[in-house]
């Protein structure tokens, strides 16, 4: 269905609010577990013009205690700008926000959202906002919107020379204080993005400028994670020790660690488009979307990272995507994982139809493929964040669907 994989615009998915539940890691209840029946929810742009109704989701779906699905996409809109959305259970959407019409034009979000406890949600855009010191169609915003509908601009990137920008498929995460931590892949002193928070009234500290050079990452594209300690973890596309991406620490103290290199020469994977999942004994899960055993630009990894007694981290390769043709291939979401220590995820290619797969990998490390997108009027290149919910997988798909705009999709025992 398509042509050699490419890697994408940078987009990326955004974890949520504090820890696991609100993470929308675990939900409810255990996962499916056996043979799989997907349903498409919803195909975007069933509307002409713009695509006011939204199109190509890039950051995944979460999920409220009703089951509500909430996402924004990229495209569409009255004026293409993008779209926040609400999915029911039912597959009945509605528009919550069309990013177009904001006084300031922050558009393109491109961050997962999170949810807070009283119906507030909070992302991030790619482009708009007030200032456009290195992107003449403004440097991104963090936002949150009301239930109402209300729209709120807490920041605009691009403030001072020297500010983070394009806060590229990274969302937000909260503190129990109502701060919020991201990041920018572009900007910062070093120009390769920052790590910032934000205070509640929208005044901003720069944690870390990145400085992709051997003993640093650059280019973050995916949302932090924060542990129970208050440490964040997340990722960076490139930079390291040998160029091809990293895993980094910002403990709670504030101080900035190097986890792990990527290094396509040992057959590790490269280039961790996504978030991060932990797990309670504190250690990380993620995928590569490239590289491993088989095939750097047709493979990719899932890759556990555990905390030693001396302060180091140990990598274990838990699958290698790419082996045969055909097969599931360029993992584009965060892993998520159940009580019984499997793990669950989607790549963006491959798979019967070319479209991607939904898979499960146990413990063992045995390959089971939930759904190969692709197929007639079925959405294709998976991506984003993943929800459980009374048993059911939810997320979305780029492209397909019966206007080849995207989906939302179900996956059912």
């Amino acid at each position: 269905m398509k042509s050699a994989p490419l890697l994408p615009s940078l987009r990326i998915v955004t974890l949520g609010l504090n820890l696991f539940t609100a993470l929308g890691l675990i939900v409810n209840s255990a996962p499916p577990a056996s043979a799989q029946t997907e349903t498409v929810l919803y195909s975007f742009c069933p509307t002409g013009g713009w695509c006011a109704g939204g199109a190509g989701p890039t950051t995944g779906v979460i999920a409220d205690s009703a089951g509500n699905l909430y996402g924004v996409t990229s495209r569409g809109g009255t004026g293409a700008g993008g779209i926040a959305f609400k999915v029911t259970p039912a597959g009945e959407e509605s528009l919550l926000y069309d990013f177009s019409a904001a006084p300031s034009y922050p558009n393109d979000p491109d961050g997962q959202l999170i949810l807070d406890q009283q119906g507030n949600l909070y992302g991030t855009t790619r482009e708009g906002g007030t200032n456009s010191l290195h992107f003449p169609r403004g440097d991104g915003t963090a936002f949150k919107l009301s239930p109402d509908g209300t729209e709120t601009t807490l920041y605009n990137f691009g403030a001072y020379n020297s500010d983070g920008d394009e806060p590229t498929g990274a969302g937000l995460v909260m503190d129990a204080r109502g701060n919020f931590f991201g990041t920018t892949s572009w900007g910062g002193v070093y120009a390769y993005g920052t790590i910032f928070r934000l205070s509640p009234d929208g005044v901003e500290t720069i944690l870390h400028n990145f400085a992709y050079d051997l003993s640093d990452g650059g280019q973050p594209e995916a949302s932090l994670i924060v542990d129970s300690h208050g440490n964040l973890y997340g990722t960076t596309v490139s930079g390291g020790a040998h160029g091809w991406g990293t895993v980094f620490e910002l403990s709670a103290e504030g101080s900035y660690s190097i986890l792990h290199s990527f290094d396509e020469a040992t057959g590790d994977g490269v280039i961790p488009l996504n978030s991060l999942t932990v797990d309670s004994q504190g250690n990380l899960y993620g995928a590569t979307y490239w590289g491993g055993a088989y095939s750097l630009y047709s493979g990719g990894t899932v890759f556990k990272l555990s905390p030693g007694s001396n302060g180091s981290w140990t990598e274990a390769i838990l699958y290698n995507f790419g082996q045969e043709h055909g097969s599931c291939q360029n993992p584009e979401s965060t892993v998520l994982f159940d009580a019984k220590g499997n793990l669950y995820g989607t790549t963006g290619y491959g798979g019967a139809s070319g479209g991607g797969c939904a898979y499960k990998l146990s413990p063992a490390g045995k390959l089971t493929v939930l759904h190969a997108f692709g197929e007639g009027d079925d959405g294709a290149d998976p991506s984003g964040n993943l929800v459980f919910f009374q048993g059911n997988l939810y997320g979305t798909t780029y492209s397909g669907g019966a206007y080849a705009e995207g989906t939302v999709f179900k996956i059912t025992p």
